[in-house]
């Protein structure tokens, strides 16, 4: 997998770059205040005129796609490629304000003193994929499948039909291996996409986060996956079931989920927001 370079710019959002023979693409790019290493990284392996031709989203939270703006300064021509859910929410004044915001409160929270300016307008979906779509880099050809559950724009791609980057849905490995489930939108959708990307049947799995699964864990991974959603699942509805309102679910929740390792890769604020929106859903979803 020479042709996969990691070029994440700082904690909190990974970003991979694939190098064709023609065109180069980035799979997510990160939060905004990674954006100067990001690009750094970048440089490091693009080949003399070359650019960056393509940015694959896998969802439009602020920590996949906070760098956008910076690297169109440097690269103008670059395409952003997302799904059209993604490109609707990246259109409203409100969620780009939120994303700003966001934004700033990472790089405060990684202690990194580096202003979070720039123009909503670069903020944006160039072209709308889905599932059935073919992009060629040269020699390397991506796939994108739909993968509801974290987000409903959630997006993972396979590469030369071995190489999973799998979405945010199927959850996120800790060091220790113990893997959080992520899913926001809906467990069902979830589910759904995990039994997707595990009949797809990567030689490779990178995990949004997480980095290349252990060959070890791959036999299994898929299923362990959907057993941390159930289990999650069963917690809130157990909670809600014996009359724990919303703040209290989450609270106990919390206690049982989040720890300084979740906290490495999602600060407290973010983790409130999506397992706030998770116990909405799964409780709408009864």
């Amino acid at each position: 997998m020479d042709y996969i370079k990691d070029v994440t710019g700082g904690k909190g959002g990974s970003a991979y770059l694939l190098l064709g023979k023609d065109k180069t693409a980035l799979i997510d790019c990160g939060m905004a205040y990674c954006a100067p290493d990001l690009i750094k990284n970048i440089k490091k392996f693009l080949a003399d005129g070359m650019g960056l031709d393509y940015v694959f989203l896998s969802h439009s939270h602020y920590d996949h796609i906070g760098a956008i703006p910076y690297l169109r300064e440097i690269w103008p021509g670059v395409e952003v490629m997302a799904a059209e859910h993604a490109e609707k929410i990246l259109s409203k004044k409100s969620a780009l304000q939120a994303i700003q915001e966001l934004s700033r409160k990472a790089g405060k929270y990684y202690g990194v003193n580096k202003s979070i300016e720039y123009d909503d307008g670069l903020m944006k979906v160039d072209r709308k994929i889905s599932e059935g779509d073919m992009f060629d880099l040269g020699g390397i050809r991506i796939r994108p499948l739909e993968t509801p559950g974290h987000t409903k724009c959630s997006l993972s791609f396979l590469v030369n039909e071995k190489v999973m980057f799998a979405s945010e849905t199927s959850g996120v490995i800790s060091p220790t291996g113990k893997i959080y489930p992520t899913f926001i939108s809906s467990y069902r959708e979830t589910i759904e996409s995990n039994k997707k990307c595990q009949e797809a049947n990567p030689q490779y799995i990178i995990c949004s986060h997480s980095g290349l699964v252990n060959k070890s864990e791959e036999p299994d991974y898929w299923q362990k996956c959907m057993q941390a959603a159930k289990t999650s699942r069963d917690f809130v509805l157990e909670s809600f079931s014996a009359g724990a309102d919303e703040d209290e679910i989450f609270e106990e929740y919390k206690n049982a989920y989040q720890d300084e390792r979740t906290m490495e890769v999602q600060p407290g604020y973010a983790f409130e927001i999506n397992n706030r929106a998770m116990i909405r859903n799964l409780i709408n979803e009864i």
